[in-house]
């Protein structure tokens, strides 16, 4: 099989230029894509996914500035970008920085200068620092680490690495994951002086999704103990757990599962340095397995008790007009035993999989909600979530949506909403059609949630016509700066209105956010910037901003939208 090849995209408003960079590029042993327009770039860098972009910065239309911010988002953030510009002014390279870019190269240039930009930007993003940490790679280290190894017999190291990343990814987007991964690779560097020596080195995997430092022997000994590499380990673990959930506090639903492990690392003349470096690695990767797995023996006991107790409890978080912040309705989200690791519903729902009891707990989640949406004022909607493989393809579905029917009061159920959270592909609509009809005649309204995540599609929302639409919080995140989720939500919007489908934005956390959103006619959404989840508070009708002003007078009526928005189907 052939190595694949370097793509680059050149995005520049001279043809000529254009075709002159492409043709030099080619020659050089490059594939090329050439644009003479930032749309039209926008879009072949998304649809393309090039390695390197080329990018001239005085364009008509969308110049390079605003090209190059706009591709700070989703897998396009990780492209390396080269400016082409005639402006050399501090500002314009103060601007180049501000949007992103890798490097520049002023025009007029010459071409062996352009290559060898090329060149060691494509050498820089991909071998010496990760681009999200900052952090250099164990490539950049490695040299420095093996003459530390000739003036030491034994040297230690830490691994560190975080469980549950793909769930934290599906659920927030690969912002909050990005987020804490800069967050560690920070405290790692502030640790050097306090828990580390400042002569340790500190580096990422070469995929920058874990950390390793390698500790010398302190200046009076000629190796690292096992018991001081212990002490260091349980030292650092602690530390990085309490400066890293404070980091995050803010952003982050779930907490950060971290898990450091240790090993001694030992040179041998008959082993090359690489194979010793990943031994180590193994055998502190196998430390940390272990301690994985004494984990989950106690969360799968205490599991079991909380399943068969049924110890599920509600928090509920405010949904509230964008306008005026009077509550609309409130989502009822569960929670496991207070003090418990089983308290946060990402762990309670992880260790349900490993014990293949999801609809178990997935049902209980569910009465318990039903159950306890009669604390809410009658006027209120009662947001419910239920994952239809559970509830509508689920051998005991029958049993599950009657049960769930008998649970509501008769005179909740029109103001009851079913949020339906697709975490797998669903191939028999028909069958979701009929269960939806039958939770319709009952009175109870349908949700679409994380719309524009995971798999709630079109054809989701086309089938069922939901009465929600509730916005997944990965729109939501830097949707000030985007222009793409912008113009996706727009999209979203208008086709709500022409359907009458109520559209709610979830995840708003920044006054910004509330504003771009509040630009683009949302009318209705939830998130930190209002209330955390907690107990209910009925006598608490307004949620204004925190830190903002009074609400305007036009509040109060929110909640009598509620009972009206979207009439249930029949």
């Amino acid at each position: 099989m052939s190595e694949q090849r370097i793509l680059i995209l050149v995005i520049d408003d001279d043809p000529e230029l254009t075709l002159t960079l492409g043709a030099t590029l080619e020659a050089e042993g490059y594939d090329v894509l050439l644009s003479n327009g930032g749309e039209h770039g926008l879009e072949l860098a998304y649809t393309r996914r090039p390695h390197l972009i080329l990018l001239d910065v005085a364009m008509p239309g969308m110049d390079g500035y605003e090209v190059c911010r706009e591709l700070q988002f989703g897998y396009t953030k990780d492209i390396p970008i080269v400016f082409l510009t005639a402006k050399t002014g501090l500002a314009d390279m103060m601007e180049a920085n501000r949007s992103g870019a890798s490097a520049y190269v002023t025009k007029p240039f010459r071409t062996p200068q352009l290559l060898r930009t090329v060149r060691n930007v494509l050498r820089d993003a991909s071998a010496y620092y990760d681009e999200i940490t900052g952090l250099p790679t164990l490539a950049h280290v490695q040299l420095e680490v093996q003459r530390s190894m000739h003036e030491h017999s034994h040297l230690g190291i830490l691994y560190v690495t975080v469980d549950s990343v793909q769930a934290l990814e599906q659920s927030q987007g690969f912002e909050v994951v990005d987020q804490m991964y800069q967050a560690i690779g920070r405290r790692l560097h502030e640790a050097r002086g306090r828990i580390i020596r400042n002569e340790d080195f500190v580096s990422v995997s070469s995929l920058g999704n874990a950390f390793l430092v390698i500790l010398s022997p302190a200046r009076d000994q000629a190796f690292v103990g096992d018991d001081d590499l212990e002490v260091v380990r349980l030292r650092l673990k602690e530390q990085l757990l309490g400066d890293i959930e404070k980091d995050l506090e803010a952003s982050l639903l779930a907490q950060v599962d971290l898990r450091v492990g240790c090993a001694r690392l030992t040179q041998s003349p008959k082993v090359r340095f690489k194979r010793a470096l990943m031994a180590a690695i193994d055998e502190a990767t196998r430390g940390i397995q272990r301690e994985r797995e004494e984990v989950r023996h106690r969360l799968s006991l205490e599991f079991g008790r909380v399943v068969d107790d049924e110890d599920i409890s509600c928090v509920y978080q405010p949904i509230v007009g964008l306008h005026g912040f009077g509550v609309f309705g409130y989502e009822l989200l569960a929670r496991g035993p207070r003090h418990s690791d089983l308290h946060r519903p990402d762990v309670l729902f992880e260790v349900a999989r490993a014990e293949a009891r999801v609809p178990e707990l997935d049902r209980i989640c569910r009465m318990t909600a039903a159950r306890g949406a009669a604390d809410l004022p009658a006027n209120c909607l009662r947001f419910i979530n239920a994952e239809p493989l559970n509830l509508f393809f689920h051998p005991d579905s029958d049993v599950f949506v009657r049960e769930f029917v008998e649970a509501t009061p008769v005179a909740l159920r029109g103001q009851t909403v079913v949020e339906l959270t697709e975490n797998a592909v669903i191939d028999d609509f028909a069958h979701m059609r009929e269960v939806v009809r039958r939770l319709r005649r009952s009175g109870f309204r349908i949700a679409i949630d994380d719309a524009g995540a995971g798999y709630a599609g079109l054809q989701t929302m086309v089938e069922i016509e939901p009465d929600f639409i509730k916005l997944d919080m990965s729109l939501t995140r830097g949707i000030e700066s985007s222009v793409v989720k912008q113009k996706l939500v727009g999209t979203l919007r208008d086709f709500c209105r022409q359907a009458s489908i109520t559209l709610v934005a979830e995840g708003i956390e920044t006054r910004t956010q509330l504003d771009a959103l509040l630009a683009l006619g949302i009318d209705y959404g939830q998130g930190f910037l209002f209330a955390h989840p907690g107990p209910p508070r009925p006598e608490i009708t307004v949620y204004p901003p925190v830190g903002a002003a009074e609400p305007a007078p036009d509040a109060e009526p929110a909640a009598a939208e509620a009972r009206k928005a979207t009439p249930g189907r029949t």
